[in-house]
């Protein structure tokens, strides 16, 4: 569905940098937004690659948002994320989603502790994450995942406070 040379391709594109879609996940598990090709390059550390509204990027991601939520018969938005990690890179704290959550292995294999169980995928694979489910991806070797998010409405979030 997605391969290590479109995530190339991506990350060396202006576009993607004028769209703010690109973020390393650093040691403590957050978000820095990273401002053009150069910030990556410079970044020695071990940080995972985060590429936010794949939803958008092409139509075969485009067309796999549609059959998931054929799938689960989900109603409202599907955002998709895509995550690059070289072996041992950063990654999230341990965290819930308020949305369900599909993670889609490309290349490599990855390790998600779901409940603190351990869950490896490998390429083509997937694996469903329910909404509000303690979960956290390790980075024990690389890999190219995308992470589909079968969301609510925000305005349902909003009515639920």
């Amino acid at each position: 569905m997605f391969t290590k040379d479109q995530f190339l391709q991506i990350i060396t594109s202006e576009t993607a940098y004028k769209q703010n879609m690109i973020y390393a996940i650093d040691a403590d598990g957050k978000e820095q937004r990273m401002k053009n090709y150069k910030d990556v390059l410079a970044n020695k550390e071990k940080n995972s690659i985060k590429i936010e509204r794949m939803e958008a990027y092409n139509s075969d991601i485009f067309t796999h948002c549609l059959e998931l939520e054929n799938k689960h018969e989900h109603v409202g938005p599907i955002t998709c994320h895509l995550f690059y990690a070289k072996e041992n890179a950063h990654s999230f704290k341990e965290h819930i989603d308020p949305d369900d959550v599909i993670i889609h292995c490309c290349e490599g294999h990855k390790t998600i502790n779901v409940n603190r169980v351990p869950f490896t995928i490998g390429p083509k694979a997937e694996l469903h994450i329910p909404a509000n489910t303690p979960h956290q991806a390790f980075n024990e070797s690389e890999a190219l995942t995308l992470s589909f998010g079968l969301e609510g409405f925000i305005e349902d979030k909003i009515l639920v406070e």
